[in-house]
């Protein structure tokens, strides 16, 4: 199934539910791990900014930082309401809708919502690396584009979204293995734990313990599903990375907090 296609599924059978049940109904419908990223990126991205649009959205907050470098960062014009400059990667760059747009840095970032089809914002998609390579992906430039004040998000939730996209993910991965594997017991335990991650304190040393226990059993069904079922996809050697690099974060957070 193309991402195009992926996206209308998504789009009449998924948009409208809640994040966790987002995550489920998209990871259950896809049908590689690059389908499952977004089914999970979907979820977090409403989950962090409170949005419940039915169409993609893409948040971007990665720049090219590199001194000398012409993609600049992206600056805010107060007096002109405006925004300028380029983000070097935007995921489902050929089938989004929107945009959350992360500008500045730190406590005084601001986050904003644009429509893709705003004035001043132009996307680029490029040609696929190895890694997620049935994603379409790319870059963003915003020349001047307009930002009216419904657009700025609250963005005291925003620091959530660092947790709650490897938890989405997880949990995308989950569904999507669930009926492919001959024992979904494990499978069906850790989805019950992340329905209560996804409400918890991610500040709480307790909340970094179990999300680490969490992510032992995401890495336990990784290995259980490869020794059961044979690959989804061509990709899945290559992709398979993406229900690992989340791993080493996660459970560094837990030792911090011990």
């Amino acid at each position: 199934m193309s991402e195009q296609a992926y996206a209308q599924l998504w789009q009449a059978e998924v948009a409208g539910l809640q994040p966790l049940e987002m995550a489920v109904a998209g990871g259950h419908l896809a049908h590689n791990l690059a389908q499952v990223f977004i089914a999970g990126y979907q979820a977090a991205i409403r989950a962090s900014f409170a949005l419940n649009n039915s169409h993609w959205i893409a948040y971007v907050a990665s720049e090219d930082r590199t001194p000398g470098s012409l993609q600049s960062a992206v600056t805010y014009d107060p007096v002109n309401a405006t925004i300028s400059g380029v983000k070097t990667w935007v995921a489902a760059v050929k089938n989004i809708d929107s945009l959350v747009v992360k500008v500045g840095q730190g406590a005084q970032a601001r986050y904003l919502h644009l429509s893709v089809a705003s004035p001043g914002v132009r996307l680029t998609p490029r040609p696929p690396g190895q890694f997620l390579a049935d994603l379409s992906q790319g870059s963003v430039e915003f020349d001047q584009a307009p930002v009216l004040p419904e657009q700025q998000l609250d963005g005291r939730v925003a620091g959530q979204f660092r947790f709650l996209e490897p938890l989405y993910i997880y949990v995308a991965f989950l569904a999507f293995i669930k009926p492919r594997m001959t024992e979904s017991g494990q499978v069906d335990a850790l989805l019950s734990m992340a329905a209560i991650l996804a409400g918890a304190d991610f500040q709480l040393s307790a909340t970094a313990q179990q999300y680490a226990l969490f992510d032992q059993g995401v890495q336990d069904c990784l290995r259980q599903f490869e020794a059961q079922a044979t690959p989804a996809s061509e990709s899945w050697a290559t992709d398979r990375r993406l229900i690992e690099m989340y791993s080493n974060a996660i459970q560094q957070r837990a030792t911090v907090a011990e």
